[in-house]
């Protein structure tokens, strides 16, 4: 399944399954001891993985969307929980970037500069539990005070939270002099207040340590807030929020990929009393992996023309292309493995082979917003016109 990639996308490949080989070697480990793999993010740092995104001018790789999501499935082929996880890094790295981009502003370049310096990670998380519109309106409040802000409330799926070197989150400031202001800010894991839970016991991706939060009266000071901008907004500022949820789907076809490729070398000799050509030659398996092939090829179509296509189209329109093509990534990464599984058949289903890890792992892919049914009434409302916040919508 070779693919053509420019030179500099190929650099960015390379160095990505580089990584992936190594960390291929102990994911199982990790998967089984749901325990954290702090040498993969020694090696991500040490290599320059992480500042990948970070513009070259400011000390990072300058890699484009298109480049950040082909490396990241390449990851995601050795360890997804790995891949995954540093995505979140790369999604607050993308909310800083964008926002210099678009103000110019000495501050946001000054701590660019310092993740790429330091090679910090950062991550954290905006979503909350029993909320569903989390970016428009935070459950999380700050209060005002001198030097800055006390925040409290309580996140979820705060990924890689062990091994963080810097947290971001959101908190809704009531008071604000133009009304209910979001503010965004990066902070120091132990600042005081913030707890990170251990309570991350899941299916799959047992190893990213997306664990739940909680802020106690979390002093937030004015150096650390990257942005403020009202509540409710749903276009403008608001659209720099729009590639994280586009780019989760690259880890998740790094599964399928590596899924499939499994199938390919396991079944290509594999013997079967009384057959006198290997399983490789049964229409119930090659046929599985013609379909994972078109799979994989149509969501790599869809998925790379978006990421190619966001710094160019206007933002309105390309959210509807964005949530339609990781949907169908997604949607295809789960159908593959599902296909592998019936391809291999018991086998499969020991853990001495990766594809039920990679079964597991690949469900996680259904639940990250905007789900499949929330993404079919976005592009279906926005087709039609109809408000996506009616009183009967699911976003309600």
């Amino acid at each position: 399944m070779n693919q053509f990639h420019t030179p500099r996308e190929q650099q960015f490949i390379d160095l990505a399954a580089s990584l992936a080989d190594d960390f291929a070697q102990r994911a199982a480990q990790h998967d089984e001891e749901g325990s954290f793999p702090y040498e993969n993010y020694a090696r991500l740092k040490e290599s320059g993985y992480t500042i990948m995104t970070i513009p070259e001018e400011l000390g990072g790789g300058g890699a484009s969307l298109l480049e950040r999501i082909k490396a990241q499935e390449r990851l995601g082929q050795g360890c997804a929980p790995t891949a995954l996880a540093i995505n979140m890094h790369f999604n607050v790295i993308g909310l800083l970037v964008d926002l210099w981009r678009r103000f110019h502003d000495s501050k946001r370049a000054d701590i660019l500069r310092g993740i790429a310096r330091e090679r910090l990670v950062c991550g954290g998380s905006a979503s909350e539990p029993d909320n569903a519109i989390p970016v428009l309106r935070p459950r999380a409040v700050a209060e005002r005070v001198d030097g800055g802000w006390q925040v409290s409330g309580r996140k979820i799926f705060s990924t890689q939270s062990i091994a963080l070197d810097r947290y971001f989150s959101e908190a809704l400031w009531q008071d604000g002099p133009e009304g209910e202001t979001i503010i965004s800010f990066l902070i120091l894991p132990d600042t005081p207040g913030l707890i990170f839970k251990d309570d991350w016991y899941t299916l799959g991706m047992r190893a990213t340590a997306s664990r739940s939060t909680t802020l106690t009266q979390v002093f937030v000071p004015e150096s650390a807030v990257t942005l403020q901008r009202p509540a409710f907004t749903r276009g403008g500022i608001t659209n720099l929020f729009l590639r994280a949820p586009f780019t989760i789907a690259a880890p998740y076809l790094g599964i399928a990929v590596a899924a499939r490729d499994f199938v390919v070398e396991f079944m290509r000799d594999r013997p079967r009393f009384p057959l006198k050509t290997p399983m490789s030659h049964l229409p119930s398996v090659y046929n599985k992996v013609g379909e994972m092939d078109l799979l994989i090829e149509s969501a790599r179509a869809i998925m790379w023309k978006a990421a190619a296509e966001a710094d160019i189209e206007d933002p309105q329109t390309w959210v509807r292309k964005s949530v339609a093509a990781r949907t169908v990534a997604m949607e295809n990464a789960v159908r593959v493995v599902d296909l592998a599984l019936r391809a291999v058949g018991g086998a499969s289903y020991f853990k001495r082979f990766p594809l039920e890890r990679y079964y597991r792992d690949v469900r996680a892919a259904l639940f990250h917003p905007v789900s499949t049914d929330q993404t079919l009434e976005l592009l279906g409302k926005t087709a039609f016109g109809i408000p996506l916040m009616d009183d009967d919508a699911i976003w309600a």
